[in-house]
């Protein structure tokens, strides 16, 4: 730090220290009184020692379930103990949430000095600088707690007046030598507060507390001496090859990882850390590093192969090429799908750079676990830890054999274990028989005769073009768009398509479509939850091209089509529809539980009216649709945006970061890549946002542009 410290606003001016110990104390002593006395004047009591730091504590092999001392108003809440939320942003106005936000930084400030208390009998054998800097930082912790507590009570906040938790305690108090110390109380919790003082420092500030900003200021300048002593004794102590961010992050064991040194929806201090004496290597892995603080993690893993494996069973599948280098393009895409503390499973690890791009832009993305042949590695500690679900692009053969240890999770993983049954999720032709209610005129065909009659049906009905899909496919692959009369003569010469093995295949008419959409949902413990509409933008081959998500799927329509989506065609899909009903008693039947979409469409009859078809197809995985809508929940509120797949010589070019307009720290314009360019990449997946539709389909070739 430079230039003087943080001064205390003239109408708040606590005293300087608690009041000192009435008598000279070993170092022995004022650890001791710190660590079990029961009162909480006792425990902030200052000190002036009396012999040397490196005096002998001959009584110092402390069990490792020591518990500290307390009154009994401020002993550890038990697990599950209701306790206040951090107070928001806006809840800062009020002086009893800031009274409440005080309450958690003082006991985490007590916990602190409790720490260096047993820090100090437990390792009597450590450097004397080192247990002379500890005795200088417990002194200094004191002191915070004491300045805490004199500010929560002009809050109208006692110390103690809600349940205070154990966490730090346990986390640290286990520490077998002093480098267990410095990992994790200095580099970890105190390099925390390096982000959570300097933020609410800031917040309290704009809430017009000058007394409790300049507090935090002052602690923060303080916790910057910290994390330096710790850092400073943590390079001596470590293994001389190995660089800060490799040893400190072998040595923290789970539930402690790297991302406990930095705040929790807190903007990442690059300075303080600098002024600190961190290294910018580490500084730039930490700002990137992500892993569960707390919340059991899901999974997310990108296998959008899965139809062309289950269409092969019960052949081996083997990808093609086209396939792979899909695979490997975007398996990215599959972080954005995830919430903060998830996990992503990654075959191949992104470079700092692309999550630096990333972060700057205001996305938050899970952590990344990168595979090994597909396989988690041996070391990983994913092998252990507790996970909530395991949630792959598509269920799919193979995934139980490939993640075994998920499997032994104590929750059931419905998307992991493979049944012959499941087959038939899958199967157009099974899904047109279920929802031949909503599917339309789409008519199963597995052969010659099953065609000639479909033919002489669409012929009846003035059908001009049919299409036939797979019976397996998925994204409009495996079809064609063929006359009557090409059917008719493919028929007499018998060479009509053949797809026993998938049971057939489906034959539909062609419709003059003219907005496509997808209604996505989710099963979950035997329920279905709607999550919301993205509009789809489908190529004129029937494939697909990008989709947009807007706040309102009728937003910046034609109004005679916003009229009929919000009259006709999304009542179709409320949750208590008799179409939602069949679709979770189907799901139910196959004992299905995950991400589970449905196309549509809206196309205009030989009158010119509009007609909507329901049902295109389901899809029970993921999609892109599905990535679409969670990519608008990372995007300024309000605003709509476009996903799109381009081939990386097409794609357009981006906005840099730093440009990027944003409200609240998320994106509110411009374009950026969401899967990262290589050497050899073929796709590129890519996001605009913009406030209007009309901004957002201005840049489309006109054929993909539908209504407009």
């Amino acid at each position: 730090m430079t230039g003087s410290r943080t001064s205390f606003p003239s109408d708040w001016d606590p005293s300087s220290t608690p009041p000192l110990s009435d008598r000279e104390e070993t170092l022995d002593e004022v650890a001791r009184r710190v660590l079990f006395s029961n009162s909480l004047d006792e425990k902030l009591r200052g000190f002036e020692l009396s012999s040397p730091p490196c005096e002998e504590i001959k009584s110092a092999n402390l069990s490792l379930s020591v518990e500290p001392g307390r009154p009994e108003i401020l002993r550890f809440a038990s697990e599950g103990t209701p306790r206040p939320n951090l107070p928001a942003t806006p809840a800062l106005i009020e002086e009893e949430s800031r009274g409440v936000l005080l309450h958690f930084f003082a006991n985490h400030e007590l916990l602190a000095a409790e720490l260096m208390a047993l820090a100090l009998l437990r390792f009597p054998d450590a450097p004397v600088a080192f247990r002379k800097g500890l005795a200088h930082t417990l002194r200094e912790e004191q002191r915070h707690t004491h300045w805490y507590i004199q500010r929560m009570k002009q809050c109208g906040v006692e110390f103690g007046q809600y349940p205070v938790n154990r966490f730090f305690w346990d986390a640290v108090s286990s520490m077998d030598e002093p480098i267990d110390y410095v990992s994790r109380l200095s580099l970890t919790f105190e390099q925390a507060n390096l982000d959570y003082a300097n933020h609410f420092s800031q917040l309290l500030s704009e809430a017009g507390d000058r007394a409790s900003s300049a507090l935090l200021r002052r602690i923060y300048e303080d916790e910057i001496s910290h994390v330096g002593y710790g850092l400073s004794w943590f390079r001596k102590w470590k293994r001389e090859e190995e660089s800060d961010w490799e040893a400190l992050e072998k040595r923290l064991t789970f539930p402690l990882s790297p991302s406990r040194a930095k705040g929790n929806r807190t903007e990442f201090n690059i300075q303080g850390r600098r002024a600190a004496g961190l290294d910018e290597e580490y500084i730039q892995k930490l700002a990137l590093f992500e892993r569960s603080n707390g919340r059991t993690p899901n999974l997310f893993f990108f296998n959008p192969d899965a139809e062309n494996q289950i269409a092969a069973l019960p052949r081996t599948y083997h990808p093609r090429k086209r396939v792979r280098a899909l695979i490997d393009d975007l398996e990215f895409l599959c972080c954005f799908l995830s919430r903060r503390d998830d996990v992503a499973l990654l075959r191949r690890a992104p470079s700092e750079s692309h999550l630096t791009k990333l972060r700057q832009a205001g996305f938050v993305l899970p952590e990344i676990e990168v595979l090994t042949d597909e396989r988690l590695d041996p070391e990983s500690l994913l092998q252990e830890r507790k996970i909530d679900t395991f949630l792959p692009w598509s269920k799919a053969p193979g995934l139980a054999e490939a993640f075994p240890s998920f499997g032994e999770s104590t929750n059931p993983q419905p998307l992991l274990h493979w049944q012959e049954s499941d087959r038939l999720l899958f199967s157009k032709q099974e899904q047109s028989r279920v929802f031949s209610e909503w599917f339309g005129t789409s008519i199963p065909i597995q052969s010659a005769t099953d065609l000639e009659k479909a033919l002489e049906t669409y012929r009846s009905l003035g059908c001009s073009e049919l299409i036939w899909k797979r019976s397996i496919g998925n994204a409009g692959g495996g079809m064609q768009r063929l006359s009557l009369e090409e059917w008719e003569d493919l028929l007499n010469r018998s060479q009509t398509p053949q797809f026993s093995q998938e049971g057939g295949f489906l034959l539909e008419p062609h419709h003059a479509r003219v907005f496509d959409f997808s209604v996505q949902f989710e099963i979950r413990k035997g329920e279905l939850r709607f999550l919301g509409t993205v509009e789809q933008i489908i190529q004129p081959s029937g494939g697909y091209r990008g989709s947009i998500a807007m706040p309102k799927l009728t937003q910046g329509q034609p109004p005679s089509l916003a009229r009929f989506l919000a009259t006709t065609a999304l009542p179709v899909y409320s949750q208590d529809s008799p179409l939602c009903h069949t679709l979770l008693g189907w799901a139910k039947e196959h004992h299905y539980e995950g991400p589970l979409g449905i196309d549509s469409y809206v196309f205009e009859d030989s009158e010119g009216d509009f007609q909507h078809r329901p049902i295109c197809e389901i899809n029970t995985r993921h999609t892109m649709g599905r990535v679409a809508l969670e990519l608008k929940r990372q995007i300024a509120p309000g605003f709509g945006v476009r996903l799109d797949l381009f081939k990386a010589e097409h794609a357009p070019p981006e906005t840099p970061p730093e440009e990027l307009p944003k409200e609240n720290q998320r994106i509110a314009d411009g374009t950026i890549a969401l899967t990262e360019r290589r050497a050899g990449t073929e796709l590129l997946a890519m996001a605009s946002v913009a406030k209007k539709r009309a901004e957002l389909i201005s840049q489309l070739p006109e054929t993909d542009r539908r209504v407009s």
